[in-house]
């Protein structure tokens, strides 16, 4: 019997999902809401758009600025999806994001970074959006 059967019939029996199977819970889901600066209020001129496929988080509004798509984990806390993901860019640097999808909302945290040989940049932003239907 193939190892990976023999896993994946451990894990149900045992009521179980195994890490690798919870990097995807959220692929097929888009959000669409606001960014905002921490601390401050959405920005209602930040529109943004989350997308989670084939195991990879993508930012609309970073596209724009290289950002590539990266692959995201999550975590199962009670009702709740958390996850984790970070986007880079060749010439913008890198963007590290956290969230909590819970229901059909997505709250996230995500700090942009950025090297310089003479300054670094640092700038901490939120989202908050609905499931896209």
């Amino acid at each position: 019997m193939n190892i990976l059967l023999r896993y994946g019939l451990l894990i149900a029996f045992l009521g179980m999902v195994p890490l690798g199977v919870q990097a995807e819970l959220l692929d097929g889901m888009t959000f669409v809401g606001l960014n905002g600066e921490a601390g401050e209020a959405l920005d209602p001129d930040e529109h943004e758009e989350i997308i989670f496929q084939d195991g990879l988080f993508t930012s609309v509004s970073c596209a724009p600025y290289n950002f590539k798509s990266g692959e995201y984990s999550t975590t199962v806390v009670d009702d709740s999806i958390h996850f984790g993901a970070v986007t880079e860019s060749p010439t913008h640097g890198t963007i590290t994001w956290q969230g909590v999808v819970s229901g059909d909302t997505a709250e996230v945290t995500f700090v942009w970074t950025k090297a310089r040989w003479y300054w670094d940049t640092r700038r901490e932003y939120w989202f908050r959006g609905t499931l896209k239907q």
